[in-house]
């Protein structure tokens, strides 16, 4: 029995040479310390943390190789007598509620160390920090083989990232922007690490030393400097590129999801190319808005936005058109104006006022908003408008008003573009006052006035 059970031992260490590969690498792990009994759940963590890097391949022969309490450099000498060309050793000592990481890489065949690391930890609850490791240490490892970059800096459509020619990049890859998105917390308030939350995708198009330049895929507004960069293996540039997959009435469906980043909320504009340039550009224009309002993993719902091509676009936009993110085009909006009321009576009032309206969350044609202001008297109105025929421009509706009294007020508003900005507009309005106190201020009233848009919330 002694001689079979050598014998096993002596084929397995043949096996174990003949088919290690270069990448190949061996993780021990161990916890010195109070949290022992959680040795074999951060065996696990350690592992696959290793095993994630493009550079290794983790293999699980320690049971057969030497006890975990063995010295490591019995640990380097039984590894390279199985042809084993790489070594991790992960350890986490605890002393009270201090921990300290520590990864080492060693190349068995030259005894060498390549890679160390050390890190501190907090400990508040041993489950916590074992979720947080499983999420920080691929990430660390990653980012210290050169195999997650950083973005240094965007610029229209390129981005630049600290990963260059050292870091294997290659013109033609696929890279995934990301960053670190919602901390995961339990009631007691420990971590348990981040979710990723992706921004957008890019393909590199040059390559130096030490960056690389990307053209954005997509993610033209998300992506920031700082966020996190890693290649997507065996991406095909076609996956990620926005197009149209269906088109009922105004509803459409667009063939990318949560994967790259799109947003509930977001507005994507449908291009039509107009003429080519070479084999891949070409002369486009926008012919809608869509404003997301579903996001799924693959794909994503929305409905066609109010704009002046409203009609040319629900008629005309078809499967396979191509769809790129954009600012919103409805933007909350400040205005300064003057209303002149009761303008058919003898006696009309003036009352300049500040408003604030704000495009409705749930229908793409609804507006609402706020008037405050003083002239011949105190003046208060709060209101919604839809748009006329889906026009950007023209909209009608009607305000709740106190004004010596409550009263309604039914109106059509139009706003016209200035050349001094895309965001400030000439505003005029036209309404009817209804007052249920007072005939001061009933009648035909009309408003003239600016407004300025931009995100306040």
């Amino acid at each position: 029995m002694y001689i079979k059970a050598l014998f096993g031992l002596l084929l397995l260490s043949v096996t174990i040479v003949s088919v290690a590969g270069p990448n190949d690498i061996i993780v021990y792990s161990d916890i010195k310390g109070q949290y022992e009994d959680f040795a074999s759940d951060f065996r696990v963590i350690a592992t696959k943390a290793v095993d994630r890097l493009d550079r290794f391949e983790a293999i699980t022969v320690s049971a057969n190789f030497l006890p975990v309490r063995s010295s490591l450099s019995d640990r380097i000498k039984s590894a390279s007598r199985n042809g084993i060309p790489w070594l991790a050793d992960v350890t986490l000592t605890s002393e009270k509620k201090k921990v300290l990481l520590k990864v080492e890489i060693y190349n068995t065949k030259k005894n060498e160390i390549v890679f160390r690391w050390k890190e501190n930890y907090t400990v508040r609850s041993i489950k916590s920090l074992l979720a947080q490791l499983e999420y920080k240490l691929p990430l660390q490892l990653k980012n210290r083989f050169l195999e997650i970059g950083r973005v240094i800096k965007k610029d229209k459509r390129v981005v630049y990232f600290d990963l260059g020619d050292t870091a294997g990049i290659k013109v033609g890859e696929i890279y995934e922007i990301y960053e670190e998105g919602m901390e995961i917390e339990d009631e007691k308030g420990n971590s348990y690490g981040f979710l990723e939350e992706v921004k957008g995708v890019i393909k590199v198009i040059n390559v130096t030393g030490v960056y690389s330049v990307g053209e954005i895929i997509i993610g033209q507004l998300a992506i920031k400097p700082e966020q996190y960069v890693k290649k997507i293996h065996n991406a095909k540039e076609s996956k990620y590129r926005g197009e149209i997959l269906a088109v009922l009435e105004n509803q459409v469906a667009i063939n990318i999801g949560k994967q790259v980043g799109v947003k509930e909320g977001a507005f994507y504009a449908v291009y039509r190319d107009i003429m080519e340039i070479n084999n891949q550009e070409s002369f486009r224009v926008p012919v809608g808005h869509i404003k997301i309002n579903e996001v799924f993993e693959n794909f994503a719902k929305g409905e066609l936005s109010i704009s002046e091509t409203y009609t040319l676009a629900k008629h005309t936009i078809r499967k396979g058109d191509l769809v790129e993110e954009v600012e919103s085009p409805r933007k909350n909006m400040w205005s300064l104006n003057q209303v002149i009321t009761n303008i058919n009576g003898a006696d009309s009032g003036r009352i300049p006022y500040f408003a604030y309206q704000r495009d409705s969350a749930v229908n793409v044609n609804l507006v609402y908003r706020v008037k405050m202001g003083y002239g011949s008297d105190y003046f208060f109105a709060a209101g919604v408008m839809q748009s006329i025929e889906h026009s950007s421009h023209v909209f009608a509706g009607i305000d709740l008003i106190y004004l010596d009294g409550t009263a309604l007020n039914l109106f059509v508003s139009m706003d016209i573009d200035t050349p001094l900005s895309g965001q400030l507009k000439f505003n005029m309005e036209s309404g009817y006052t209804v007052s249920a106190s007072s005939a001061k201020y009933s009648g035909i009233n009309t408003s003239l006035g600016f407004k300025y848009g931009f995100d306040l919330f």
